[in-house]
């Protein structure tokens, strides 16, 4: 008797993203994938979003709401929901054609999540020529655990590169979304590996927007997004406290003093707008000596942590014009000197990915991608 396939939702949250959804519509109707169903959730738009998602028929699945907030409009797309895997599309983003059957191939019945890498695109969909995030080698789930119980984080992708056993969000959702406003795709990501195996894709299934509206994205030296980004990942560190202590997980105390990622952050928040800093018990001096103990232990390469806890040395120490060159260089890849980036790839630190055609993007990202090369970046 032939055993029936899993039923995917791809679910699609949009808020006045009218310029960039049809593509990402697309992206998840074109897939070489069945069964799949695509549920586009409109968040009180004020844009020509509805008239875009209208324009689908009875190809995707709408739900019209008042504007509730990102977390809001993934709650209502996960209510809506049939599928025993679940894909969270950000609106301004795409997926490549084979990416749900990918998932799907690699889903067992103890995965909580399957995650990918993303390509960076720019608004227009060209290549930027960046993967995110880089993954370190032989990323697999037993290492991803083993991260997340000393330092209480681990690199994964985006929203749009997480798929989700349906298991797995029925246990952690609902949450309170006037509590957990925004970042849900860390919140979920991080508690994860405490209910079962998070098995991480090492290619290129989907492609990330940069187009400078996005929160999550880099392509400017905004001083103001790295604190940002550090009270996202205390949020998402209360998050995951609640759920070790309901899966009785032992994490170490003051797990974010020991996270390799979030010490960039908060090091950079630091030096670049000290009065908006979220920690004001931060100086300088310790949190670059504490990123160089989360360097000590971090599953990065060698050389790549040893290079970051000297970045993080001399962002502490430079004068701020130089300070801010070096935050530029380190997280916006388009910022970074021709030599350096020569430098780094000679190091085996920026690595070369082939990535395959997809035709389901949109026609500027569908050509890009026949060339595509992109680059992996520390």
């Amino acid at each position: 008797m032939r055993v029936p396939r899993p039923l995917v939702s791809v679910i699609l949250p949009n808020y006045n993203y009218a310029r960039f959804l049809g593509a990402a519509i697309e992206s998840a109707l074109a897939q070489t994938y069945d069964p799949i169903e695509v549920i586009v959730v409109d968040d009180g738009s004020t844009d020509d979003s509805r008239r875009v998602i209208a324009g689908f028929g009875s190809r995707v699945r709408a739900v019209l709401q008042e504007n509730r907030g990102q977390a809001g409009a993934n709650l209502a797309g996960w209510r809506a929901a049939n599928g025993d895997v679940v894909i969270f599309l950000d609106a301004d983003d795409a997926l490549r054609r084979e990416a749900v059957e990918r998932v799907v191939a690699a889903m067992r019945h103890d995965t909580s999540a399957v995650q990918f890498c993303l390509a960076t695109i720019d608004q227009d969909g060209a290549p930027l020529g960046g993967i995110y995030p880089p993954l370190p080698p032989d990323w697999t789930p037993q290492r991803i655990r083993e991260t997340l119980l000393r330092s209480g984080f681990y690199p994964f992708p985006p929203t749009s590169g997480n798929a989700y056993a349906r298991w797995f969000l029925d246990l952690v959702l609902p949450f309170d979304p006037q509590r957990y406003p925004r970042g849900m795709d860390g919140m979920l990501a991080a508690v994860a590996p405490l209910y079962g195996n998070v098995v991480a894709l090492p290619e290129a299934l989907g492609y990330y927007r940069i187009h400078g509206s996005n929160m999550g994205a880099l392509d400017t030296l905004d001083a103001d997004r790295f604190a940002y980004f550090v009270e996202l990942d205390r949020m998402r560190a209360e998050f995951l406290g609640e759920h070790a202590a309901r899966t009785a997980t032992p994490l170490p105390p003051n797990f974010l003093d020991r996270a390799f990622f979030h010490l960039q952050y908060r090091i950079a928040s630091l030096k670049l707008r000290p009065t908006r800093h979220p920690y004001r018990e931060d100086r300088l001096g310790r949190v670059s000596l504490l990123l160089a103990r989360a360097a000590a232990e971090a599953p990065e390469p060698p050389l790549t942590r040893l290079l970051v806890a000297l970045w993080g040395a001399a962002v502490a120490v430079t004068p701020q014009p130089l300070a801010e060159k070096l935050v530029a260089a380190r997280f916006i890849a388009g910022r970074r000197p021709a030599v350096i980036e020569g430098v780094l790839r000679r190091l085996g630190l920026v690595r070369r990915h082939e990535q395959g055609r997809s035709s389901a993007v949109g026609t500027r990202v569908a050509k890009a991608a026949e060339r595509d090369k992109v680059a992996e970046h520390v």
